[in-house]
């Protein structure tokens, strides 16, 4: 008998695994189409013209405070991802499977340690049902956020549009005069775009931590409530 033939057959796919690649395919794709629309000059001007009737009246500011209007775009963005993003997440689940996460990762390294290798074999094995467990949960908050991508990549390529046909390319912000905008001098990408994503990161982290705070708040007293009432 031959060495391939000794050797043990793969184990099957599982349906979770079958879900989670079909997820991620779909998901390359998305961003496979995203890059091409933004890598493209034509495609990128158009849709930029198209989504300038919309968001031009509500926080373009008729070009006049371009600082502004990459704030607020940042924080309209911020704003969107970050609530549907909440509700869509089991936060009970996800600390469920952090704090396995951190025991098994205790576990196996104390395996490894102390060489139990019949116990580190076992978790091993595990360690493949962790992770698609983990993976699951971000998929399922992914999901409902895939139409949001598309919204949010509207106001990027809109945004990249409106900062460059403006007629200037130097602005002021609060730490400096006289930055050009539209340029990567202070930092690796154009400064439009670190201001933008600084204050999309900003607005959704705290956005997210607030809602939290309200939401858990409320989920306490409930279950408070309702263990008084029966004793």
């Amino acid at each position: 008998m031959s060495e391939s033939q000794r050797r043990n057959p793969p184990p099957p796919i599982s349906e979770a695994q079958k879900k989670m690649m079909k997820f991620q395919m779909v998901y390359l794709l998305i961003t496979f189409l995203m890059l091409i629309f933004i890598s493209t000059p034509s495609i990128r001007l158009g849709i930029g013209n198209a989504a300038n009737t919309v968001f031009a009246p509500l926080i373009g500011f008729n070009g006049a405070y371009p600082l502004l209007t990459i704030v607020s775009s940042g924080i309209l963005i911020g704003l969107i991802t970050s609530v549907p993003r909440y509700f869509f997440t089991d936060w009970i689940k996800m600390g469920e499977i952090q704090h396995r996460s951190r025991a098994f990762g205790k576990a196996i390294r104390a395996a490894y340690r102390n060489n139990e290798r019949d116990k580190i074999n076992r978790l091993s094995k595990m360690r493949t049902e962790v992770m698609m467990e983990s993976q699951s949960v971000t998929m399922n908050t992914m999901k409902p956020l895939m139409i949001l991508t598309i919204f949010t990549l509207l106001i990027f390529i809109w945004l990249d549009v409106f900062i460059y046909s403006l007629p200037y390319a130097l602005i002021t912000v609060p730490w400096y005069v006289g930055v050009n905008v539209a340029s990567g001098e202070a930092w690796i990408i154009p400064d439009w775009i670190a201001i933008y994503m600084f204050a999309s990161l900003t607005v959704g982290y705290f956005a997210t931590m607030i809602i939290k705070y309200i939401d858990f708040k409320y989920r306490i007293e409930k279950l408070e409530h309702s263990e008084m009432g029966m004793n």
